[in-house]
């Protein structure tokens, strides 16, 4: 019986970590939560998740209940299923607690968490991490730091719980440092790799994912020790996108300018994936664009 994971999706946020959750959820031999994003170590690391962490666990917890519920069927998998369900409202919410999502898998089954608040976790909270399982596999997942950012700030949009106007932003009105805070890929990267062993960190690049979805399941797969498995979910199927809004050119030159260390960072590593992202921005900064905002 296991009772850890043995690899954790840990971001970045907008960089396809729903789409993953998707696809290997509908992996057989592999095992994740019931709920996408437990924010475990979230919660004891961070202020802000502490207070959001139980109420995105409750919602998640009521939504998959509702939908099997509704299905009504008397099931292994089902009783599995609402028992799982009933060990992930119980609290306090500890070490143990963790460890017994876990032993809902089978034997042989590759157990997965994909959380994506964790890769800004800090260091005490990383080896909080590795303390579970010293031999953890953990991939990232990196975006264009404008691109992330932006996303990130539409999804808050549609959701309700942003309202956007460019002059807040653009006179320091608003306050940036969450968005910023979950693409410092810089700091966080780092940090993972000091803490973890040799080889058992892996960072990929989210533009893969249109290039070849299929490409770069295979190699996610071969990293997690599943090599040849196949999915039984749609890859192409688009699990969350944001909407189409421009991004407001004076944003944009304000975010190339803050993130500038960003793009340094990561074109050590992806030069031709940063070169095209700082390319593209440039072109669009250099046109005479109407600025749409989403206020």
């Amino acid at each position: 019986m296991n009772n850890h994971p043995d690899f954790i999706c840990v971001g970045a946020q907008k960089a396809a970590t729903t789409w993953l959750y998707d696809v290997l959820s509908r992996t057989p031999g592999v095992f994740l939560p019931k709920i996408k994003e437990l924010h475990y170590f979230s919660e004891l690391y961070s202020a802000d998740a502490k207070r959001f962490g139980p109420k995105h666990r409750t919602e998640q917890i009521g939504h998959i209940r509702n939908y099997h519920l509704a299905r009504s069927a008397d099931t292994p998998h089902a009783r599995m299923v609402f028992n799982q369900l009933d060990h992930l409202e119980t609290t306090p919410i500890n070490d143990d607690w963790y460890r017994g999502i876990f032993n809902f898998a089978h034997d042989l089954e590759v157990c997965g968490e994909i959380c994506p608040c964790y890769m800004s976790l800090p260091v005490r909270g990383v080896r909080h991490v590795m303390s579970i399982n010293p031999l953890m596999r953990i991939l990232i997942l990196v975006r264009d730091p404008i691109d992330r950012i932006w996303s990130h700030m539409r999804m808050h949009v549609k959701s309700g719980y942003l309202k956007f106007d460019i002059n807040d932003v653009l006179n320091g009105q608003f306050e940036m440092g969450p968005y910023l805070r979950y693409t410092d890929y810089a700091a966080a990267i780092p940090r993972w790799e000091s803490m973890s062993i040799e080889g058992r960190v892996k960072v990929m690049v989210y533009d893969r994912l249109n290039e070849d979805s299929t490409a770069m399941l295979n190699e996610i797969y071969n990293f997690i020790g599943m090599n040849g498995a196949k999915t039984k979910a749609d890859l192409d199927r688009n699990v969350f996108s944001g909407d189409p809004i421009d991004l407001p050119r004076e944003l944009r030159v304000m975010l190339l300018e803050l993130l500038m260390p960003q793009y340094e960072f990561l074109r050590s590593r992806f030069p031709a994936d940063v070169d095209n992202w700082l390319a593209r921005h440039r072109a669009a900064i250099g046109k005479p664009d109407a600025v749409q905002t989403s206020s």
